[in-house]
C-alpha cells in the first residue's frame, strides 16, 4: 500500500493528519538524527496516543493502524536491500547489545539456469527499532533507529526500552567496562582451574547498567567465557614483551602496524574503534589492557 493512499483508508482526522504528516517530513525523518527523534516523537505524540495507534484500519480487517504505516513505508522490502547496503557501510559485525554474537551481511554466489554466478546479499542479523514500531510507526524506516542485533538480544528486548544509545553525541563512548577481580587471579594461580576467575561487568551509570542486564543478561553471558580470560591471563603470564620484540625484528615489514602484533597477542583487534567488528573484542580488550598486555 503505497503511503499517499493511506489518509484515504483513515476514518479519523488526527490520523490523517499523521499519515499526511509522515508524507510531507519523509526525508526528515528517514535521516533524523537520535536527538531529532526525540523531537519528532513529541510532535507526532501530540497528534496521536500510542492507545490510538492501534484503530483497525478497515471493518474487519486485521491490520492495525500502526501495522498499516510500517507496512506502507516498505519496511520489509527495504529491509532486504537498501538498509543492508547502510549495514555494510558503517561496518558492524557484532551485536550492539551483547557484542558475543555476529551480526553480518554475506554476499554467497550461487549458479542460475543459465549456469551463470550470480552473488545474493543476505543478512544473518536481526535489526531491532530502538524505538519500537508499535509505539512508533513513522520511525519505523529511520537509519539511526535501527541497531544490527542478534536475535537473542532482539527477542529479550520486544517492545522493552533500552537505554543504550548505539549513536550518540557524546565524547563517553566507553561506557560498559570488564575488569578481572584481583583475588580470583590470586586463587586461579593456586589451582589452575578457570572456574575460579571471575570477570565483572562494571558502567559508571548504574541505572543503565541494570537495564542492561536485566535485559540482555550480560554479565550471565560472560561468565560463560572464562576460558578467553584464562588465555588473556596466561599469555601476560609468558611475556609478550620479547614475543613483539621478536615479531618486531624479525618479521618488520610485516607488523609495520604494532596494533597488528596486539591483535595477535589477544586474538581480537585491540583498537577502541574496532570494537563491533568481532564478537568479544570488548571484553578482550578490557582485559588485556588490565593485565598490561596491551596499552
Amino acid at each position: 500500500m503505497p503511503l499517499t493512499k493511506c489518509p484515504n483508508k483513515c476514518s479519523k482526522t488526527r490520523h490523517k493528519e499523521y499519515v499526511q504528516k509522515i508524507i510531507d517530513e519523509y526525508p526528515r525523518i528517514l535521516n533524523a538524527s537520535p536527538k531529532e527523534m526525540e523531537i519528532l516523537i513529541f510532535e507526532f505524540n501530540r497528534i496521536l496516543t500510542n492507545n490510538q495507534l492501534n484503530l483497525s484500519v478497515r471493518k474487519n480487517k486485521i491490520l492495525s493502524f500502526n501495522e498499516a504505516i510500517v507496512y506502507a513505508l516498505r519496511y520489509e522490502d527495504l529491509r532486504e536491500k537498501e538498509f543492508l547496503q547502510f549495514l555494510n557501510f558503517i561496518d558492524i559485525k557484532t551485536c550492539v547489545y551483547c557484542n558475543l554474537q555476529s551480526t553480518l551481511v554475506i554476499e554467497p554466489k550461487y549458479y542460475n539456469k543459465k549456469k551463470k554466478a550470480v552473488k545474493k546479499t543476505t543478512a544473518k542479523l536481526q535489526l531491532d527499532h530502538f524505538y519500537p514500531k508499535s509505539q512508533y510507526p513513522f520511525l519505523a524506516t529511520s537509519l539511526f533507529n535501527l541497531y544490527p542485533t542478534c536475535a537473542n538480544c532482539n527477542l529479550a528486548k520486544g517492545k522493552k526500552k533500552s537505554l543504550f544509545n548505539l549513536y550518540t553525541t557524546t565524547d563517553d563512548l566507553d561506557v560498559f567496562n570488564f575488569r578481572l577481580s584481583d583475588k580470583s587471579v590470586l586463587r586461579y594461580w593456586l589451582s589452575l582451574k578457570k572456574e575460579n576467575l571471575d570477570v565483572s561487568f562494571n558502567c559508571s551509570d548504574q541505572k543503565l547498567l541494570e537495564n542492561h542486564n536485566d535485559l540482555f543478561q550480560i554479565q550471565a553471558l560472560y561468565d560463560t567465557q572464562m576460558d578467553v580470560a584464562e588465555e588473556l591471563l596466561l599469555k601476560a603470564k609468558a611475556n609478550p614483551k620479547i614475543y613483539r620484540i621478536i615479531l618486531q625484528k624479525e618479521f618488520g615489514q610485516l607488523f609495520k602496524d604494532p596494533s597488528i602484533i596486539d591483535r595477535l597477542l589477544i586474538g581480537n583487534y585491540s583498537k577502541p574503534d574496532d570494537i563491533n567488528r568481532r564478537p568479544m573484542a570488548k571484553y578482550s580488550q578490557d582485559i588485556a589492557k588490565q593485565l598490561k598486555l596491551i596499552s
